[in-house]
């Protein structure tokens, strides 16, 4: 086993207008989990492409410096003599399985190494075995959960027998459960091959806990690398990059008397701690309470679900739903990879009928096929901004609407300057969309559904694959947007902490298709035993509320403040004056 060592990497774009690396020194030892953590445009992703000798070979730009694994120097090998030696797994699985079928996937890649029938055989098992696989091999590789298919392209690149394995945010797209799933089997891995893991994440609060190095960059330097318990130390680091610091990290800061200046970084080790107390637990027992009033939403729904099926050739999507949804109100829709929740969200849209029950837009029947009769009432923003924007100018995808939408003369529309001001966008005007930044775009994909002035606007996974400070920017947006023109908001997310701050109510879909939980983020985050079984958990802070209780209750904790607010009265001496539990 040998170090992979990059030694003084820089790497500027074809386009010379972004300096990804610069001057970047590292050496990983054989065996160590490493996070790589950074803001969005950092040079993450960047620097995994370095490693996986994607860099210059196939990706344009100018490189100085090289990668090493031991004496063995990668930059410049052919890409099929590195992918023996350091295997890339790309954040979306989707770009990077073309086969049938899983065992044929996994298979591939020996094959066009030429290697020996047997061999090829051995791989394919071993690989599918190490992330359980085993009873998926025949099946197509398009009717899989994302954490199958996750797990299909790390047993690909496994089948390669690399000594490194860099994974670029392998858990983007995946449920709770899903990810803990994912990240299991990558620590397995590890430990049972001493494979040298290299994990790209945003996803800090759910990964710290996995890996033995924190590794921050910013602007294509190496701002700090240490362990991570000493890697949060300094928390104004992180937070001066609007990168998340987890939220256990937060409370442990927060109260310095119980933890002995020492940094905690997952819910076992604070409970570990904090169990000692008795008078803690107590004081949560009793001061348990609503934080303020759920507000109730009256009137009539912008959408509703009644007693809704669907079901896909033998397999049942969606199981006597019913579910409404408010003006003004936020709703989220939680549920485990396969649920059903785009499925919902797109009979709203009239992009599929129910078999059974009624959809309705404002009291009117939704009409299979009719887009754009909905689309002048109800908004989707996709996942990706860049899906929806095709114009020439912000000017023209702001003004596209106006021009040639339906004609409604009782229906009013917002103007282009309207638009653009509200989204702070007049000064971008005569630039074409994808001079933007990702931000920008987004907000622009959003102000161009607004130009119908709907009255509700879906949102699919809006802070998927974003560093803390944007999906904070664009949630923040959709607030302001909620606000402003009282629009109702269904939002698809497995963003937890996401939900706990600006959602106003949450429901829940069950593997099976069924609304199993319906209540405010504060009542659902305490249903434990439901949410498990959903394969969903709730943000650290709830968790662990709700493990200290150790009992039935109605109501979580959604942020640390809330939970210092509770547990106030035991801990007098607790410092509160530290910063980060105004986090959600």
């Amino acid at each position: 086993m040998t170090n992979l060592v990059v030694d003084h990497v820089s790497f500027e774009y074809v386009t010379g207008r972004h300096i990804a690396l610069r001057n970047i020194t590292l050496e990983i030892e054989p065996g160590q989990v490493v996070l790589l953590a950074g803001p969005s445009g950092c040079g993450k992703t960047t620097l995994g492409y370095a490693m996986a000798g994607l860099l210059p070979e196939r990706v344009a730009g100018r490189m100085k410096g090289a990668v090493y694994l031991g004496s063995r120097r990668l930059t410049g090998l052919p890409l099929h003599e590195v992918s023996q030696h350091v295997g890339l797994v790309f954040q979306n699985p989707e770009s990077q399985l073309f086969q049938y079928d899983v065992e044929s996937e996994v298979a591939f890649g020996p094959e066009n190494l030429n290697l020996p029938h047997d061999e090829i055989v051995r791989r394919v098992e071993a690989s599918s075995r190490a992330t359980a696989l085993q009873s998926f091999t025949s099946q197509a590789t398009n009717t899989l959960s994302g954490g199958q298919r996750q797990r299909v392209a790390i047993a690909a690149t496994l089948a390669m027998q690399p000594s490194v394995l860099v994974l670029d945010e392998p858990t983007a797209d995946l449920d709770p459960m899903g990810t803990q799933e994912v990240l299991g089997v990558i620590r397995q891995l590890n430990q049972k091959y001493h494979m040298t893991v290299v994990l790209i994440e945003h996803k800090v609060d759910e990964v710290v806990g996995w890996v033995d190095r924190v590794i921050l960059m910013d602007e294509g330097r190496i701002v700090l690398d240490a362990e991570p318990h000493k890697a949060f130390q300094e928390e104004h680091v992180w937070r001066r990059m609007n990168v998340a610091v987890p939220q256990m990290v937060q409370l442990s800061h927060a109260l310095p008397d119980y933890f002995a200046g020492e940094t905690a970084l997952t819910v076992n080790e604070v409970e570990d701690v904090l169990s000692q107390y008795p008078k803690i637990r107590e004081s949560l027992r009793q001061n348990t309470e609503p934080v303020s009033p759920n507000k109730r939403y009256c009137g009539n729904p912008v959408l509703e679900w009644e007693g809704v099926h669907l079901s896909y050739a033998d397999k049942t999507v969606l199981n006597n739903v019913s579910l409404e949804v408010y003006p003004e109100e936020w709703v989220a829709l939680l549920g485990s990879n396969g649920s059903g929740k785009t499925s919902l969200a797109g009979l709203a849209m009239g992009f599929d009928a129910p078999w059974e029950g009624r959809v309705r837009l404002d009291g009117r029947p939704i009409r299979r096929g009719n887009i754009q009769g909905q689309a002048g009432q109800l908004g989707y923003l996709y996942q990706s901004p860049d899906m929806m924007l095709f114009s020439d100018t912000v000017e023209h995808e702001l003004g596209f609407t106006e021009l040639y939408g339906p004609y409604d003369p009782l229906r009013k529309t917002r103007s282009v300057d309207e638009l653009a001001g509200f989204a702070d966008l007049r000064h971008r005007l005569a630039n074409n969309p994808f001079q933007l930044s990702y931000g920008q775009r987004q907000r622009l994909a959003i102000a161009s559904l607004l130009a119908t002035n709907p009255k509700a606007v879906i949102l699919d996974e809006p802070t998927t694959g974003q560093d803390e400070g944007h999906a904070q920017r664009v949630l923040d947006f959709l607030q302001r947007l909620q606000q402003t023109y009282g629009v109702a908001l269904l939002m698809i997310s497995h963003d937890m902490r996401a939900v706990a701050r600006y959602a106003n109510r949450v429901a829940v879909l069950s593997p099976q298709g069924q609304i199993v939980l319906n209540g405010s983020p504060a009542e659902v985050f305490a249903q434990i035993e439901i949410l498990a079984q959903c394969h969903l958990t709730a943000p650290p802070v709830a968790d662990l509320h709700n493990r200290l209780i150790g009992r039935p209750h109605s109501h979580a904790a959604l942020s640390i403040h809330e939970f210092l607010g509770v547990l106030g009265k035991s801990a007098e001496r607790a410092d509160f004056s530290r910063g980060g539990y105004a986090d959600a």
